[in-house]
């Protein structure tokens, strides 16, 4: 790219809106990282849920940036609720000691498959026989955590409260954009016609500013609870160069 072109370049990114820019930064930033060879990551209880999560979360950006582009930014409630819930579960995997978390998160794995199970029930209570098979689930070998740990796992606002004030902004996002995801009052009068200028939801993060600083945590904290489980930090790394683009 010629020196023209270049400085063209930059006057044009200049000029976009805040939202644009950082919606284009989460983009690319995690489409690079969603395309990372991660096969020299060995995969463990806690590494599988790390990694799950952490490309989980970079899925609900790429929504987020995409809707947000698009002036849609209040249609992505649901994307911005299940970020933040992940973000704040990376906290408390890694404000935990070690060898809690293997049974932190089979606590969790329980509590899936009671849900599960009692969710079947209720589609018999309603007439419908469901044919899904849940005999690997039935079969999975749990050894749960107990106590305040067993809570946390649980119960979400028990793992947010437990990480030291540091999800407070992220349990806050959490809440609210909770009440835009279910069919809630506060949905209602949001969305409902004729009730102000501006009905939709206001986005507590419209330029998306703190977003990317949620992202640059959530790649620090995976890489992190990596290397604290024991894989080679070159191969952690995978995860960092690969979101800020360095390979």
């Amino acid at each position: 790219m010629s020196g023209s072109k270049a400085r063209a370049k930059r006057r044009a990114d200049r000029e976009q809106p805040d939202s644009v820019r950082n919606a284009d930064y989460a983009l690319a930033a995690t489409g690079r990282t969603l395309a990372a060879d991660l096969s020299a990551i060995p995969l463990t209880r806690v590494t599988q849920f790390v990694l799950g999560w952490m490309r989980a979360a970079f899925d609900q950006s790429r929504v987020i940036a995409t809707l947000t582009k698009c002036g849609l930014a209040a249609s992505a409630s649901p994307n911005r609720r299940s970020f933040a819930e992940i973000a704040v579960r990376l906290q408390w995997l890694h404000l935990m000691k070690q060898e809690d978390r293997a049974g932190a998160l089979d606590a969790m794995l329980e509590r899936e498959r009671e849900l599960t199970e009692k969710n079947q029930e209720h589609l018999r209570d309603m007439g419908y026989a469901s044919d899904r098979d849940l005999s690997k689930m039935r079969e999975l070998v749990l050894e749960s955590a107990g106590g305040a740990l067993k809570d946390q796992a649980r119960q979400f606002l028990a793992a947010a409260k437990s990480n030291e004030s540091l999800s407070v902004g992220l349990y806050a996002a959490w809440h609210q954009e909770t009440q835009y995801t279910h069919a809630t009052g506060a949905m209602a009068v949001a969305y409902a016609p004729a009730t102000s200028d501006d009905p939709f939801p206001h986005v507590m993060d419209p330029d998306l500013t703190s977003h990317v600083y949620a992202l640059f945590l959530v790649v620090t904290l995976v890489f992190n609870l990596l290397v604290e489980e024991g894989v080679e930090r070159e191969s952690a790394m995978v995860v960092v160069d690969s979101f800020l683009g360095v390979r």
